[in-house]
């Protein structure tokens, strides 16, 4: 059941014809068998996509039935099943035929758009050439402002630069169906980077030697002391929680959303949190 554009893949070859592939392009695999109806009526559709995609995606198929090791190994209880491999590994997955509207849509989040080659060129270069970089994201945010992608890591470069109004806006017109956890990292590193620069904009009540402990906080944590900054914003939530129109309490919850979900220091840190607020 494979056509012009779409490849039978075996075990044999699924290293180089999926994951090895997969470096350069995403590759569309399709775990099917000839006795499955919707397989069958799957196929022209996976073709027509292939075709229309005109070498941005490879298409592979498995024969489920042939294959019953390679389906074990990736979970496939049903068919078809649609597994998207990006960079070696599976990125994402759905079930059953489908329209070639909706296969495009699942597949467009993952696709190289044309100005990726800039980004990659621009990541490459940032830890050298941080002002070469930025010129790069630029001009491609100008070609492509629908490759949202681009906005947290020009924002992340700015800031590292102290171009802390230009960081701002990039991040302001990234639209809210685009935001996602790369620039909600970046929006909490924006106000870490205004406070050290700028100090507290803040209002309400507190005692007054409390914007001392605060900022003192605050520049730990951008000097890299996370467990002394965030100690003492707690210590302050413990305290004065009025200070700042509770500024102490929403800086430690920035803290959280610039670390790993990994860290193993965030439970810690939330569960201390949780503990001065009651």
């Amino acid at each position: 059941m494979a056509g012009e554009h779409v490849h039978a893949v075996t075990r044999a070859d699924f290293d180089a014809r999926v994951l090895l592939e997969s470096q350069t392009r995403p590759v569309l695999v399709d775990f099917w068998a000839a006795w499955c109806a919707p397989c069958r009526s799957l196929a022209p559709v996976l073709e027509q996509l292939a075709a229309q995609l005109d070498g941005r995606l490879a298409v592979a198929k498995i024969d489920s039935d042939a294959e019953p090791q390679l389906a074990a190994t990736y979970g496939v209880r049903s068919l078809p099943t649609l597994i998207l491999f990006k960079h070696g590994a599976p990125v994402a997955q759905t079930m059953g035929a489908q329209p070639l509207s909706a296969l495009g849509a699942f597949i467009a989040p993952h696709l190289d758009r044309p100005t990726d080659r800039l980004r990659r060129h621009a990541q490459e270069i940032a830890g050298t050439e941080p002002a070469a970089a930025i010129t790069l994201l630029e001009q491609a945010l100008a070609e492509d402002p629908e490759n949202f992608r681009i906005h947290a890591e020009l924002a992340a470069l700015c800031i590292d630069q102290g171009r802390l109004e230009r960081a701002a806006e990039v991040l302001e017109s990234l639209p809210t169906r685009a935001v996602d956890d790369a620039s909600k990292r970046q929006e909490a590193r924006l106000r870490f980077a205004r406070l050290a620069v700028e100090g507290p904009a803040v209002q309400g009540g507190g005692k007054p030697e409390t914007e001392a402990r605060y900022l003192a906080a605050v520049r730990r944590i951008v000097e890299g002391d996370l467990d002394g900054g965030v100690e003492s914003l707690i210590d302050i939530v413990r305290g004065d929680r009025k200070y700042g129109d509770d500024a102490a309490r929403r800086t430690a919850l920035d803290v959280f959303a610039l670390m790993s979900p990994d860290d193993p220091r965030l439970r810690e840190y939330r569960t201390a949190l949780a503990r001065a607020l009651n």
